[in-house]
């Protein structure tokens, strides 16, 4: 016999000394020789449930009795960050709810002002200011714009705000007055937040 038939007969025998099956009917396992769990129905997996929309506690900022800006909770929802802005600057235009002005909280906003989001990257807000007969000077006027940028800016995703009519960039008031068109922030009008210095 060659060494070739030798190594096949080794294996062969080895094989048979494991116990390894070799063919024939399969066997029925008496139920009280399962391992316990093997039996068991495999449990249908639960259905995933749909998404439910996001729901964030956000702020529009109106106008206190000593005219400081003060901070009103609104739910919003939508599936983007532009949606829930959208939500909220749609609030804000609306003015305080029957609650607030209870308080005697107001808005600096002019009378059926229009408020929508052209845009949100790179978190900066184009907020779109629509055609108004009865803008506020001065004061008001800072502090209109500031109630938009103290707002936007309470949506999670929103850092700065720039304002635009009739698709171009305006320039809006910082609260000394002076004029710019950069993109405004929270910080820039944190001065509103305070109550008025009291007159020297």
């Amino acid at each position: 016999m060659n060494p070739g038939r030798w190594v096949a007969a080794g294996l062969l025998a080895l094989v048979a000394g494991c116990g390894v099956p070799t063919g024939g009917p399969a066997e029925a396992i008496p139920g009280d020789e399962v391992p316990y769990g093997l039996t068991s129905a495999t449990p249908t997996p639960e259905p995933t449930p749909d998404p439910q929309p996001v729901l964030l506690a956000t702020r529009v900022h109106l106008v206190a009795p000593d005219d400081r800006l003060v901070p009103e909770p609104r739910e919003v929802d939508g599936g983007s960050v532009a949606e829930r802005l959208d939500a909220l600057l749609d609030d804000l235009a609306e003015g305080p709810n029957p609650g607030e002005r209870e308080r005697q909280l107001s808005t600096a906003l002019p009378p059926e002002i229009e408020l929508d989001v052209a845009e949100v990257a790179d978190g900066t807000a184009v907020v779109r200011i629509g055609d108004t007969t009865a803008a506020g000077t001065g004061l008001d006027s800072r502090r209109a714009v500031a109630q938009i940028v103290l707002t936007a800016t309470s949506v999670p995703g929103v850092d700065s705000v720039v304002l635009a009519r009739d698709g171009e960039r305006v320039e809006a008031p910082l609260p000394s007055g002076q004029l710019t068109a950069r993109p405004l922030t929270a910080g820039d009008y944190a001065a509103f937040l305070l109550p008025p210095a009291p007159p020297s």
